[in-house]
């Protein structure tokens, strides 16, 4: 089968497509036959050797896909043969073929399409967890979502006007803070998303935080009393391993803050990373299940464009559209192409 197989890190010329062997199942997994992979800004950190949660090389790139179920092991009974489903996963995505173990093969639901499912899985999923699970936020408190256009941002946006709450949401043009506008949310501009909110006498109950540095450090002195910031990712720091400026930017910009802070202003700080929870099935699949009944009621959409449908011969061109900050919603990889 085809896969994008990554034995060094680097650039994006290093995603190269390799033919690898069909994955065999045991008694309690089963085969997915990919329909799509979705693209994950962790997916350009493992790329480049900075993903913690990387397995050690040659590994199978890739988070999560959307397929059908061709092959069932001999203990599973709670899947069948045909069914549609989304994988989350360490490795395996970018492939053909994936198998998994049946509690991690998740049904699709059917008012929702292949692309619509792979756009709202891992980065919806993310954002959900974060902001009914973590934050536990209530109706009429106040969100403020950055990268708000984005695959976590935009699952973020909507689930959290889904639960009654009024959304701020920051973005880096005009067509992305036009999108947010769409969504029902009010944009603002990273420059001065801090002056604009204290200019409205607005101070954030919850804040989903995706950019690190000085949008963190701004973002958490913003905050109201007993406010909760909860961190998914830091897509704003870049770093260049050969590079002692870069590192140390790198180091000055992860978000963090001292506990005193913390203490003295009554707010929380929350790091939420969905992977180390894999193990954790019990936790997170009546969740998962909370936030299709959320989406379903709502008739929830992601955002997510047919420009944006790479062939899996392209990753090389989608890593970097995403790395260009580009999308709009999710980035697709079609293995069939």
């Amino acid at each position: 089968m085809k896969a994008v197989v990554l034995d060094k890190t680097g650039k994006t010329n290093v995603l190269k497509i390799s033919d690898v062997d069909k994955p065999k199942i045991n008694d309690n997994q089963v085969l997915v036959k990919v329909k799509y992979s979705g693209l994950n800004y962790a997916d350009l950190l493992s790329r480049q050797g900075l993903y913690s949660w990387s397995p050690k090389r040659p590994y199978i790139m890739g988070l999560e896909v959307v397929g059908e179920i061709i092959e069932i092991g001999k203990s599973v009974n709670d899947r069948s043969i045909g069914d549609r489903v989304l994988v989350g996963t360490q490795t395996g995505g970018y492939a053909e073929y994936i198998k998994t173990d049946s509690v991690y093969a998740l049904p699709i639901p059917d008012s929702y399409s292949f692309e619509e499912a792979v756009s709202f899985g891992v980065v919806w999923f993310t954002a959900w967890v974060g902001l009914y699970e973590m934050a536990r936020v209530r109706k009429g408190e106040i969100l403020l979502v950055h990268a708000a256009a984005g695959g976590v941002g935009s699952g973020a946006v909507k689930l959290g006007l889904a639960l009654g709450m009024k959304v701020y949401g920051t973005a880096s043009t005009d067509e992305k803070r036009q999108v947010i506008r769409k969504m029902g949310a009010i944009p603002l501009k990273y420059d001065d998303f801090d002056q604009e909110l204290s200019k409205l006498g607005v101070k954030p109950d919850c804040i989903i935080e995706t950019i690190g540095g000085d949008v963190y450090r701004r973002g958490f002195d913003a905050l109201a009393p007993m406010g909760r910031i909860v961190l998914i990712g830091a897509s704003g720091i870049q770093v260049n391993k050969w590079n002692p400026i870069s590192l140390y930017r790198a180091w000055r910009d992860i978000p963090r803050t001292k506990m005193s802070r913390v203490l003295r202003r009554s707010r929380a700080f929350m790091g939420l990373h969905i992977g180390y929870m894999l193990d954790e099935p019990d936790r997170l699949i009546p969740s998962w299940q909370k936030m299709l009944d959320i989406m379903i009621e709502n008739d929830l959409r992601p955002v997510f464009r047919e420009e944006q449908i790479y062939p899996l011969s392209r990753v090389s061109e989608a890593h970097q559209f995403m790395h260009d900050r580009k999308n709009i919603g999710k980035i697709i990889l079609d293995p069939s192409l």
